[in-house]
């Protein structure tokens, strides 16, 4: 008898347990356009790993809206939901909710308007922001080009705090409002034309082939796609959000940018990485340079989703690390696969140091980094880089004719006065 009350037990005990398995936990995957709302609040009770924020069944979660408010509770700029069975209890009124009907009323990060060092006109200084978790955390700087619509410059930072160390400045010179802030980048027509543009790649190559079908040009199986200046993996946690604003987003050969543009991508990511692990600071830097010309029965005809040269696309892209103590590299592809042969020694500025820089291992695999049709990719130091590419001036780092080449990631936790890149 005792025998089988014991057996009893035990298969109800296994039968909860496997309950408990099956119970649907709560995955909120931000990448994920259709999945989450279209002004995704903050989650800061949990942290997002690789993408996605994920909570077991029955954990609290705390969703922020900053300074806005929640579109289902007007009232509030936060509120707490218990993860039951996939979808949301909301403490505040008890009602179960879907992730989609707790979105916030405006994006709770900013892409405003701001005084940029370095970056005068006719470039427009912009800054990527936050306040949903206190006070305004500056995530990223960028210089604009609001004619031809396209980032000339961006500038990101691993750094105790993750925030970006700027130069004395007032955020005054922003619009009060985030329409206000996306209205003033971008006019009507140049604010449509992103969205559209960089939104659907097929639409986006039917105008390229349509601009470009009586110049004699044979694309091929080759299409453009909206390569990110600065990569999602470059910031932590649920901050990789802001590399979806459109004045991120550049026009680049989809095997590039799925090619060595990732890889490079990945590598610097790892860099930013290891630096936040020792409490380093690593700035980096990325842009564009040049507009990409092809060959066609006139000359060169330019790559650009616009008539008259706006949304072109960059002849080079380029990403570079600088650690302050005094050692920093550039990496440049060429947004090119049809280069020829005979054009390689122009379009290669530096004699490239890839093979000497023991972190690049993404980019050095198999020597992909030497392949046109993925994106011909090179190393320089930063001398000769700010000699070729104005977009990064010289002045913006002191002390650049001391600088070594950051070949490897010896890095220490920062020394605040050396910071000053």
């Amino acid at each position: 008898m005792y025998t089988a009350l014991w057996t009893a037990a035990l298969v109800a005990c296994f039968r909860l347990a496997s309950l408990a398995d099956s119970t649907p936990a709560c995955v909120i995957e931000l990448e994920c356009r259709e999945c989450v709302p279209d002004h995704m609040p903050l989650v800061t009770s949990h942290s997002a790993h690789g993408g996605r924020v994920s909570a077991a069944h029955g954990d609290e979660l705390r969703l922020a809206c900053g300074g806005g408010a929640l579109l289902a509770y007007p009232g509030r700029g936060a509120v707490r939901a218990v993860c039951e069975h996939g979808r949301y209890r909301v403490r505040e009124d008890g009602q179960l909710r879907h992730l989609l009907e707790l979105g916030c009323q405006e994006d709770v990060f900013e892409d405003v308007l701001h005084d940029v060092e370095h970056c005068g006109s006719p470039l427009q200084g912009r800054a990527y922001k936050t306040a949903a978790s206190g006070a305004p955390r500056h995530l990223a700087t960028l210089c604009y080009d609001a004619e031809r619509a396209i980032t000339r410059r961006a500038h990101a930072v691993a750094a105790p705090g993750d925030e970006l160390h700027m130069a004395p400045h007032s955020d005054n010179f922003s619009p009060l409002t985030i329409l206000g802030n996306f209205n003033h980048m971008f006019d009507a027509n140049t604010r449509r034309d992103a969205e559209a543009l960089f939104s659907d790649d097929v639409s986006a190559n039917r105008r390229l082939r349509e601009l470009l079908k009586h110049e004699d040009i044979a694309l091929g199986d080759q299409s453009v796609t909206a390569g990110k200046l600065l990569a999602p993996h470059y910031f932590e946690d649920q901050n990789a959000r802001v590399t979806e604003f459109a004045s991120n987003k550049m026009v680049m050969w989809r095997s590039v940018a799925h090619g060595n543009w990732h890889h490079l991508q990945r590598d610097v990511a790892a860099a930013l990485q290891s630096a936040r692990r020792v409490n380093a600071s690593l700035h980096v830097f990325a842009g564009t340079h040049g507009a990409l010309g092809l060959r066609g029965r006139g000359g060169r005809a330019r790559v650009a989703l616009r008539a008259g040269g706006r949304f072109p696309a960059p002849r080079h892209a380029w990403a570079a690390l600088v650690d302050p103590r005094g050692a920093g590299v550039a990496l440049v592809v060429l947004n090119d696969p049809f280069v020829a042969v005979s054009e390689i020694k122009d379009a290669v500025f530096c004699e490239s140091m890839c093979s000497s820089i023991s972190w690049l291992r993404e980019l050095r695999r198999n020597r992909n980094y030497e392949t046109p049709l993925l994106g011909l990719t090179f190393c320089c130091s930063l001398q000769n880089f700010t000699d070729v590419v104005t977009e990064l001036p010289k002045k913006i780092i002191p002390r650049l004719d001391q600088y070594s080449i950051l070949t490897d990631l010896n890095l220490q936790e920062s020394d605040p006065s050396r910071n000053t890149v």
